[in-house]
C-alpha cells in the first residue's frame, strides 16, 4: 500500500476506537490502566529519562505516541483532506506518520482489548497482579509482538529522515503551505518528533534497545515470571 492508503486503513481503525465515544466509565478505566502501563514504562526506562540526549525522545514516544493523547487531533486533519496533505508533505515523511500512527493504534487497541477483559476490576486502584491478569493473553501475543516490531522500525524511519539534509530541506519549507493549508497539527506533530530525535546518535538503535527490553518483559510475563518487571 501507498503512504496514503496506509494512512486511510490506519485512520479508520483509529476512530473506531472506543474511546471516543461518551462511555465515562470505560474511559476512566482505560485512563487508569495506561497510567499504570505508563508508569511502568517510565521506571523501566528510566536510565533514558535521565539521559539528556534521549530523555526528550523517549518521553514524546511514551506521552505522544504510546498515549495517543496529541493524535486526535492529527488524525481528524489528515481524514479531512488527504489527498492535499499527500501532495504537500514529502513522501517519507507521511509514509513515517503511518508508521507512527500505526504503532499508536495497535497500542491503543490492546489497551481497550484490556480494559474489557479487566472490566470491573479496573474501578479499584490497580496492582500488578490485576495487571498481568489482563495482559498475559494467548490472543494479543502476536500483537503484542508486531507491536515491538513497528517501535524498532520507526527508529530506522526517523533516522532516513533525520540523516537527510533534502527532506529536511524540502519539509521546512512547506512548513507555512502546511499551516496554511489546515495541516498545522499534524505538520506540528512530525516536526516536534523528528526535533526531539534528532541529538539521539541512532534513532534505530536506541529504539531497537527498548524494544528488545520490552520484548524481554513481555515473554517474561507470558511465561509467568513471578517479576516480570524488574531488571
Amino acid at each position: 500500500m501507498t503512504a496514503g492508503e496506509q494512512l486511510q486503513h490506519y485512520l479508520e481503525r483509529f476512530f473506531a476506537l472506543r474511546q471516543h465515544g461518551d462511555d465515562t466509565v470505560f474511559l476512566a478505566r482505560l485512563r487508569r490502566l495506561q497510567d499504570w502501563q505508563g508508569d511502568r514504562l517510565k521506571r523501566t526506562h528510566a536510565h533514558l529519562l535521565e539521559d539528556p540526549v534521549t530523555a526528550d525522545g523517549i518521553r514524546f514516544l511514551l506521552e505522544e505516541v504510546y498515549g495517543g493523547r496529541e493524535l486526535l487531533p492529527v488524525a481528524r486533519e489528515i481524514r479531512r483532506a488527504l489527498p492535499k496533505a499527500m501532495k504537500l508533505l514529502p513522501d517519507k515523511v507521511m509514509a513515517t506518520s503511518a508508521s507512527a500512527l500505526e504503532a499508536a493504534i495497535l497500542t491503543q487497541e490492546l489497551d481497550e482489548a484490556v480494559v474489557g477483559i479487566l472490566a470491573e476490576r479496573l474501578d479499584q486502584p490497580l496492582d500488578e497482579t490485576t495487571y498481568l491478569d489482563g495482559f498475559r493473553q494467548d490472543s494479543h501475543h502476536a500483537d503484542r509482538q508486531r507491536q515491538l516490531q513497528l517501535v524498532a522500525e520507526l527508529g530506522h524511519r526517523l533516522d532516513r529522515y533525520i540523516r537527510s539534509r533534502m527532506i529536511q530541506t524540502t519539509f521546512r519549507m512547506v512548513r507555512k503551505p502546511a499551516h496554511a493549508a489546515g495541516f498545522a497539527n499534524l505538520y506540528d506533530f512530525m516536526d516536534r518528533s523528528f526535533r526531539v530525535m534528532k541529538p539521539v546518535p541512532s534513532v534505530g538503535l536506541l529504539l531497537e534497545r527498548l524494544a528488545a527490553r520490552e520484548e524481554t518483559i513481555m515473554e517474561r510475563v507470558y511465561t509467568g515470571h513471578p517479576s516480570p518487571f524488574e531488571n
